[in-house]
């Protein structure tokens, strides 16, 4: 086993263990839940505080939830994995309550991002398209 394969197998332990099972396909950041990894598209997206910071064209698109911002939702999730996935490929679920609605939950799942990203993560901090 290479130094670099006994490091991912430690971290791939370590990762299982915390519990974190949500991760931004964006900049890598993990999350608990769902809602945490939203939040945290939506706060990038927007710019945090400080002069200069005007937010991420792409982590704002991943942040989007409705059904009407699906087709920017997509650009953004191809840009931020590296692909043009396509649309059938994406683990899309139907949500209980109005007919129609759709979860991207799964589309943040570490598993999902892990076997579907192609960008390393340098590659990774400016926009594809």
């Amino acid at each position: 086993m290479t130094d670099v394969e006994r490091r991912l197998a430690i971290l791939m332990k370590a990762l299982v263990k915390t519990g974190l099972e949500y991760i931004c396909p964006r900049c890598f950041q993990l999350f608990s839940d769902p809602s945490g990894c939203y939040r945290h598209c939506r706060k990038e997206g927007e710019g945090g505080e400080g002069e200069g910071n005007e937010g991420d064209d792409i982590h704002r698109g991943l942040g989007l939830i409705t059904k009407k911002d699906f087709p920017e939702f997509l650009r953004c999730y191809r840009a931020a994995i590296g692909f043009p996935i396509n649309e059938s490929d994406l683990p899309l679920e139907e949500g209980p309550g109005r007919p129609g609605r759709r979860y991207y939950n799964k589309c943040f799942s570490v598993e999902f991002v892990l076997d579907n990203c192609r960008e390393s993560f340098h590659a990774n901090t400016g926009p594809m398209y």
